[in-house]
């Protein structure tokens, strides 16, 4: 059985829940958090050396991390990877501007407001990063505007990578009322097949990371 490492929050590890769902698998989560400094103890690095979730054990016994990588590797072989070179650069190039432009822009600030100590402390690099924030979604709401969709005519893993953190932007400060393309078009993904919602549990059993890390060899 495939497992995931990762908590519930993470907008990233919510892109691994979706592919998963999409692609009818079965899986366990060991929950894993950064705030909680786990992604950082020697267990989880022996793992994914990178120290960032959401990570994957496969079926096969692989480690596969980084979240549009684990879109990539599940959901290229289903509907939501189209036919064409030039369909796929699309693609792509969506799931590139997701990375890195709109996911350290709307996701860090959610981070810092939110997960943090002491947000305050944060006020001058959310106030460098909003603006960012800004274009980040008017780019998405522009292109909404235009098609249904962000990369295709039809629903994409770029859609299920953009998909968390704009939904989440309220909790980085931003409403959404203001985007109707943006709230439409959230409103198709959440129709597609076997849809889970963020922070709902998708996996068949979860394992604390004590559970999981210290088990016997």
């Amino acid at each position: 059985m495939i497992t995931l490492f990762g908590n519930l929050e993470s907008g990233n590890v919510h892109k691994v829940q979706l592919i998963l769902k999409f692609c009818e698998k079965q899986f366990t989560r060991v929950d894993v958090s950064q705030v909680r400094s786990e992604t950082s103890q020697p267990g989880f690095l022996s793992i994914n050396p990178i120290g960032k979730i959401p990570a994957i054990i496969t079926e096969s016994g692989d480690v596969l991390s980084e979240s549009n990588a684990i879109l990539y590797y599940f959901g290229s072989d289903t509907s939501l990877w189209p036919a064409g070179r030039r369909n796929q650069a699309e693609v792509l190039r969506w799931m590139f501007f997701e990375q890195y432009s709109h996911e350290p822009t709307l996701s860090v600030i959610r981070y810092l407001k939110n997960f943090t100590e002491h947000p305050d402390q944060h006020s001058e690099q959310i106030k460098l990063l909003t603006p960012k924030a800004e274009r980040a979604l008017d780019t998405l709401e522009n292109r909404l505007g235009k098609s249904a969709w962000v990369a295709a005519s039809t629903c994409t893993i770029a859609d299920y990578a953009l998909y968390p953190y704009t939904k989440l932007a309220n909790e980085a400060g931003f409403e959404l009322r203001g985007y109707p393309a943006i709230e439409s078009w959230l409103g198709h993904l959440e129709s597609q097949p076997r849809f889970i919602p963020l922070n709902e549990e998708g996996a068949v059993h979860v394992a604390t990371f004590e559970e999981y890390f210290d088990k016997p060899v």
